[in-house]
């Protein structure tokens, strides 16, 4: 099965069915942490505008079910429960990232698990499917990326259809060849475009590929089948969206599970609601802030790699959507306030005079990094540069953003974010959502959050 001429589907779907999957204490800590934030993300979007307009759609399709779109009382078949979950998960770009796959992990896969999931099986019973499922998505991006991302492509909804089939054939027992055939499938639903990023669009695309997921993983179970050859062949998914090297996928395959990738990379938690490649040079202002008078600031200067400046596209924004793409507005806010909150979103901060003359004083710097292979280069971090009024210049880099795993968010402020999130559910849920792996039955848990709060 590790003969390089097997076909990759192949050798991915036997890892998914067979592979013995066992966390250590560190990765554990992360998972535990990143269902519980992303199960908080799925609650707090489900107002969002583009939520109610998933749900209303699906209402309109007549499409019945029993599993819960959390948060609403609404009840769905499981494709549509795991798309409108996804939809609201992604709806204020809130949820945890990884970086070899350039993607929102658990918002794609949870909500497909959670569809999927048959009464009596416990919150461990998550942990294997989760675990095969970030292992597609982490190891195909060390293959691809950032070329495919570059390219154009939603990786959370390229790769996230690939790793959310993988997770739920693991959870649903599929064999190797089913599993594979699941995952050839969802190649063929695989898409999604970082130029829809600033409308509905770009959390519908989470919704996609969960959707996708579940809809690849059933008809795999009954005997629908794909060509194994999808994601190698000369015009195979990773031939056209990333022009990949053969060899980049080989060596990639070749390290499935050694260690495993949650381990090996991690997975980062948002501390705000906006895209994460915000979030160095906010992470830099921040600590650049002390004794600062905003008023004082004449100009500001943002250094970024070229490919992560080109998914921010929106200078002075004009609504939320394009909020959560701005890097002028989220490093005004991250020096006037030290913060970004969803209140602040809600309130259309970036309309705040202080703000908007700031945004009129940033200057925005691509720069083409050196390693352009990886996300985030220790050796070429963003840097932010102040110049004041009195001619004085400060500067500040950031090589990891607040939230990443070189820099995580301490417990009490994971806590705080989803008692926040689940507001103004009892606090006391929070410890709950945090304890999911020890839970006896999990869709019990899940029918905790199930209606409105």
């Amino acid at each position: 099965m590790n003969d390089a001429s097997f076909p990759a589907l192949a050798r991915l779907g036997t890892f998914v069915a067979e592979a013995a999957l066992a966390l250590d204490d560190s990765a554990q800590a992360q998972l535990r942490a990143a269902v519980a934030d992303c199960l908080g993300c799925i609650l707090a979007g489900v107002q969002m505008p583009v939520s109610a307009k998933a749900r209303a759609a699906v209402r309109a399709m007549g499409i019945g079910g029993g599993v819960a779109v959390l948060g609403t009382g609404q009840r769905t078949a499981p494709a549509q429960a795991a798309f409108l979950n996804a939809t609201a998960g992604h709806a204020l770009d809130f949820d945890d990232w990884e970086a070899p796959g350039n993607t929102h992990p658990t918002v794609v896969m949870l909500p497909a698990l959670l569809a999927c999931a048959a009464p009596g099986m416990t919150g461990a019973d998550l942990i294997a499917p989760y675990l095969a499922g970030f292992e597609v998505i982490a190891r195909l991006g060390e293959a691809l990326n950032l070329e495919h991302y570059g390219a154009g492509w939603h990786a959370t909804a390229t790769l996230g259809t690939l790793g959310a089939t993988a997770a739920v054939a693991r959870l649903m027992r599929l064999d190797a060849r089913h599993s594979a055939h699941a995952m050839a499938l969802a190649i063929s639903r695989a898409a999604g475009y970082t130029c829809q990023f600033g409308s509905n669009a770009k959390p519908l695309q989470a919704g996609f590929a969960a959707q996708a997921a579940v809809e690849c993983a059933y008809l795999a179970a009954a005997g629908a089948e794909g060509q194994l050859h999808a994601l190698d062949h000369p015009r195979g998914f990773a031939a056209l969206t990333g022009g990949a090297d053969p060899r980049r996928l080989r060596d990639a395959l070749d390290r499935l599970g050694q260690p495993l990738a949650l381990s090996e990379h991690g997975i980062a938690l948002k501390p705000w609601p906006n895209c994460s490649y915000t979030h160095r040079l906010m992470t830099a202002l921040v600590g650049l802030r002390d004794g600062l008078r905003p008023e004082s600031v004449t100009r500001i200067d943002l250094h970024l790699p070229d490919v992560h400046a080109a998914i921010l596209p929106f200078h002075q924004p004009r609504d939320h959507g394009e909020a959560l793409f701005s890097l002028p507005f989220a490093c005004a806010m991250a020096l006037v306030h030290g913060d970004l909150t969803l209140a602040d979103t809600a309130r259309d901060a970036w309309t705040d005079p202080q703000i908007v003359t700031l945004i009129s004083r940033t200057h925005v710097h691509p720069f083409r990094p050196r390693r352009p292979e990886l996300n985030f280069d220790p050796e070429e971090p963003d840097r932010a540069v102040v110049t004041l009024d009195d001619g004085q210049i400060l500067t500040s880099t950031c090589t990891y953003p607040l939230g990443a795993p070189q820099n995580p968010l301490a417990p009490h402020r994971i806590r705080a974010k989803l008692a926040s999130n689940i507001a103004p559910r009892p606090a006391g849920l929070a410890d709950m959502l945090l304890d999911w792996p020890e839970a006896p039955d999990l869709l019990g848990l899940i029918d905790k959050i199930a209606d409105p709060a």
